[in-house]
């Protein structure tokens, strides 16, 4: 039995996610966030998913940030980040893979690709995850230390008591 992947797609523009959700919904369940903020959110409430397609300029909480947080969580590290974005330059994609971000796919993009790229990176994560299911059995400490003061920025922001001001 083939059961499809939980994705977690990260957009407020409705066409790209019109355009994603046709050409996905046949592979993947898919939950939109229109925010990082509200991305974020579901992740918290511990909703389950396999991969996380984001925009980069996202409203409140930008794709650069939302994967951060996913990276500095012990529950979420493991989840594959993809990035879509229009940003011109190849400095702005090496920052993106630089913070963890998985792949990056330039817009306009070929839904086919995108299609492509994220059965590639859950095949992977797949492999990934049961390796480290085999050697957590033998290890004895914590790998991942927490990043405090990372994730009380992030957390302030969910909450709301974040200013923009204070983000520069």
């Amino acid at each position: 039995m083939n059961t499809k992947h939980n994705l977690l797609i990260v957009d407020e523009n409705p066409y790209v996610v019109d355009i994603l959700a046709q050409n996905l919904r046949n592979e993947f369940n898919i939950t939109v966030a229109t925010t990082g903020q509200e991305a974020a959110r579901l992740l918290i409430q511990g909703n389950r998913f396999d991969c996380v397609l984001t925009e980069l300029n996202i409203p409140f909480f930008s794709g650069i940030e939302l994967t951060k947080f996913i990276r500095t969580s012990r529950l979420l590290h493991h989840l594959p980040v993809v990035i879509l974005s229009n940003a011109p330059d190849s400095s702005t994609r090496i920052e993106c893979l630089e913070q963890g971000v998985d792949d990056f796919i330039s817009k306009p993009f070929n839904p086919l690709e995108v299609k492509a790229k994220l059965n590639a990176l859950l095949r992977r994560a797949v492999t990934t995850e049961e390796g480290q299911k085999r050697s957590a059995i033998t290890q004895t400490q914590p790998v991942n230390k927490p990043l405090w003061q990372q994730r009380s920025r992030i957390l302030s922001m969910l909450l709301g008591d974040y200013s923009l001001s204070q983000s520069a």
